[in-house]
């Protein structure tokens, strides 16, 4: 069946099809795309970036009108070219496809007929061209239809002449009003180029207001002629806007967000407090619940804001009064601030019974809102990842009142909440499992305590306690002995967990020279790199300052145990980055908190920064950042990482995996 090439239109603009029949083309049937009619599509990659692709995909843009929509289509090979079938929307006027191989977002290739696109426009049933079909190919081409992702479609075309003759042809079958809202802007911000300097404000400035009694001063073409003058930096017009706005729209998400700017701009906490307690009375969060609109930031900052003054304040009732009405992505947050925040403080001043006394009141309010939903636009409304975040979220706030329970001595309350933990928020987290430990300890729940310890050396997240506890099960069980503890220890550990841990160092394996270093350890004495021939080096850069450092410390002591009597195996912490008496805050923390280190102190370098060693590294690392683990072998760095997962046991199986696969080099 000969195929037919694209409309004759698109050929007097785009002739560059009539050189490539032997190349990639586009093709369709039928020639004249109707609207709420099927169309084959027919793709013929010979001669371009996809020709080799077995696996193409198609995204086909289409504008009704008003706003642009994409949709996917499936392509299946016929001989030697891909065909996909389409049934073309009623209110569609306006059509472009994209070829790719790989994700959509990161194609590895694509096929936008070199720049030139594939396009064309939607007729009616009537055959005649639709409104709003000229003005989107000019959008197109020009990169301005205010979806980023439509760029691609196209290369950007600024020509004046292409530009004004669609617009001239939008503006006969228009009949020279070019509808309202983003399109007329659209149509503005094309005909800006179209026109000498002087004449086009007076132009626009005439289209808007016509427009806006149009469409009897609707909010969306209101909210767009602010902006438009807000951008144009033309404040007299953007008053005059604003005037109508509260006017004519004084309840709508534009006069909203206008009165909270005005009212709160520069002010002082108080103020602040003021003028949105102020807001709420005049639009009240529950009648915006009933019709929302795209305003909702604006309660979620007015809560968080009224939160931490209430908080900071001492006005507690007024505190948790906030918590009756709003959403869990807003409750949750203003939980985290204030309280998490506020348990984790390492100034010691924090009122731990007040902070739980609240909890108590406010988890249930969480709990009950968990599955709302509000995470939901964070998310490119992917519901299924918008409610793993609120779970990894409540997981977190339920952390924070089990260590407040734990706190107060409230054992028995602090039991009744691990339920509410999530599947991967059960045992995924060494903290909380040693609370857990703690909690069943004292209230003498023998029975729930070995299978704890098991499941979570399962999710290879335990603590140095836990082990400890663990040990002392098995022996319990074997008559004291130690015995074959270590086989039962690796047999929790599922084989899908061991790969990871073997897989995550081989991806972190480098080959990088290290420069040789003298540093002075805990005791004075000087360290020297050039004496750890054949030995395998752990080192550990780190800082007083620096919590997740502090935080993996448990984790390098269980890989200092682990090694202690192999001669092969040596384990230094380098304090680095640190200022004032160095060596005295490293040396003074690590004996006052028990840890059993070799401490070494970086080196100042030619800055004056204690850094040296640290910095030499800089090539390797890229960044700055710690806590960072390295692995020397005969002089070279072979392992580097950085940060800390959390868990003390899996830090200890990631270094010692790390650890056996450079032994086991020959």
């Amino acid at each position: 069946m000969k195929k037919n090439l694209l409309l004759n239109g698109l050929l007097l603009l785009c002739p560059f099809f009539g050189q490539q029949l032997a190349a990639q083309t586009l093709t369709w049937k039928p020639e004249l795309l109707r609207q709420n009619q099927p169309a084959t599509f027919y793709y013929q990659a010979k001669g371009g970036d996809l020709e080799f692709s077995d696996e193409p995909k198609a995204t086909l843009a289409y504008f009704d009108g008003k706003r642009w929509d994409t949709v996917s289509l499936t392509l299946k090979k016929d001989q030697d070219e891909w065909q996909a079938n389409y049934t073309l929307p009623a209110n569609a006027v306006f059509l472009a496809l994209k070829f790719y191989q790989g994700p959509v977002e990161t194609p590895e290739a694509s096929d936008n007929n070199h720049g030139k696109g594939y396009f064309t426009r939607v007729v009616g049933n009537n055959g005649k061209a639709q409104t709003g079909s000229y003005l989107a190919e000019a959008a197109l081409r020009a990169n301005l239809t205010g979806d980023w992702s439509l760029n691609s479609f196209v290369s950007t075309e600024k020509n004046t002449q292409i530009t004004d003759s669609l617009l001239k042809e939008e503006e006969k079958i228009s009949g020279k009003s070019i509808g309202a809202g983003p399109v007329l802007f659209t149509y503005l911000n094309l005909k800006r180029s179209t026109m000498p300097a002087e004449d086009f404000n007076a132009f626009a400035d005439a289209a808007i207001q016509s427009s806006i009694k149009k469409e009897k001063y609707s909010e969306a073409l209101l909210t767009e002629a602010h902006n438009y003058y807000i951008r144009e930096k033309r404040d007299r017009q953007a008053k005059e806007i604003e005037k109508l706005i509260f006017q004519y729209q004084p309840k709508s998400g534009a006069a909203k967000l206008l009165s909270f700017r005005a009212a709160t701009k520069g002010a002082s906490a108080k103020a602040y407090q003021l003028a949105s307690e102020d807001f709420l009375k005049k639009y009240p969060y529950a009648e915006w619940k009933k019709n929302p609109d795209d305003k909702g930031f604006l309660y979620y900052e007015i809560y968080r804001g009224l939160g931490t003054n209430y908080f900071d304040g001492n006005q507690i009732d007024q505190f948790l009064s906030l918590f009756k009405d709003i959403d869990f992505r807003t409750a949750n947050e203003i939980y985290r601030w204030n309280i998490t925040r506020n348990q984790m403080s390492m100034s010691g001043k924090a009122d731990y019974k007040l902070l739980y006394e609240l909890s108590k009141k406010i988890i249930p309010y969480l709990l009950e809102r968990q599955h709302d939903q509000s995470y939901l636009a964070d998310f490119g409304r992917d519901a299924v990842k918008a409610q793993e975040n609120a779970d990894k979220q409540m997981d977190d706030r339920l952390f924070t009142h089990v260590a407040l329970a734990i706190n107060q001595k409230d054992f028995a309350a602090a039991k009744n909440f691990f339920q509410y933990l999530s599947k991967e928020g059960t045992y995924d987290n060494a903290d909380m499992n040693a609370m857990h430990l703690r909690v069943l300890s004292e209230l003498k729940d023998d029975q729930a305590i070995k299978p704890l310890l098991e499941n979570s050396v399962a999710a290879n997240a335990v603590t140095p306690d836990m082990f400890a506890k663990l040990k002392e099960l098995y022996k319990s069980e074997h008559q004291g002995q130690e015995k074959g503890y270590e086989e039962y220890l690796s047999s929790l550990l599922p084989s899908d967990k061991k790969a990871e841990l073997k897989a995550h160092a081989l991806a972190n394996m480098v080959n990088y020279p290290l420069k040789p270093f003298s540093l002075e350890d805990a005791n004075g004495k000087m360290v020297n790199s050039n004496d750890w021939v054949n030995k395998i080096v752990v080192i550990d850069f780190w800082a007083t300052w620096c919590r997740p450092c502090i935080e993996a410390f448990p984790g390098m002591q269980l890989l200092v145990d682990q090694y202690a009597k192999d001669p092969q195996v040596a384990v230094y912490m380098i304090g680095t980055m640190q200022t004032g008496d160095y060596k005295a805050k490293s040396v003074n923390y690590v004996k006052s908190q028990g840890f059993r280190f070799n401490l070494l102190h970086d080196a100042v370098s030619s800055t004056g920064a204690q850094d040296q060693v640290f910095k030499s590294l800089l090539p390797l690392f890229k960044q700055s950042s710690i806590p960072r683990k390295i692995i020397v072998k005969n002089g070279v760095v072979r392992y580097s990482s950085e940060g800390y997962s959390g868990s003390p046991s899996q830090l200890r199986d990631e270094l010692s995996t790390a650890i056996e696969i450079l032994r086991a080099e020959k």
